[in-house]
């Protein structure tokens, strides 16, 4: 079975237009998607990238090989961009949000970030934290996981040199 270059070419286009598709539907979802799923959250991001996919992959072996390739190679690209560029990091990830600081839970990027307040405290649990109090500071990361630092811990002096 011979198959058109034009015809690999359109599938490598479909692939890019898939990878794009899924990028936005990351970013419009948010961090929280990617570190904090719920199973919820799961099914839905999976049955998305099903739909587009089904709808972007043509039939045959060669199809399928050209799209894994583009995907991949797109997606290792993006990754090494985002490496070297914080611009094409952040427009790709988004930036670090700070939920908490001096104990206080930041309203504003909860709701801008979609996070309920029992899924901050359950996050900072996980971390150690039975309550705000000794939280100095609570960030939702590019990532999606939180990270914390208390109060405790902020005030200990950064060293370059191991412990002896």
């Amino acid at each position: 079975m011979n198959i058109p270059l034009t015809a690999l070419l359109l599938q490598a286009i479909k692939a890019l237009a898939y990878y794009a598709a899924l990028i936005v539907i990351m970013r419009l979802a948010g961090k929280r998607l990617a570190g904090q799923t719920t199973t919820f959250d799961l099914i839905v991001l999976i049955t998305l990238g099903v739909v587009i996919q089904s709808t972007a992959l043509q039939d045959g072996w060669a199809n399928a090989l050209v799209f894994v390739i583009t995907v991949f190679a797109v997606h290792r690209g993006l990754a090494g961009l985002c490496a070297r560029s914080t611009w094409i990091r952040h427009l790709v990830r988004g930036k670090p949000r700070v939920l908490v600081r001096d104990g206080v839970i930041v309203e504003e990027a909860l709701q801008r970030e979609s996070v309920s307040q029992e899924e901050l405290l359950a996050g900072l649990r996980k971390l150690g934290y039975d309550s705000l109090a000794p939280v100095k500071l609570a960030v939702l990361e590019e990532t999606g996981h939180i990270s914390a630092v208390g109060v405790e811990d902020a005030s200990a002096p950064v060293s370059a040199d191991p412990p002896a």
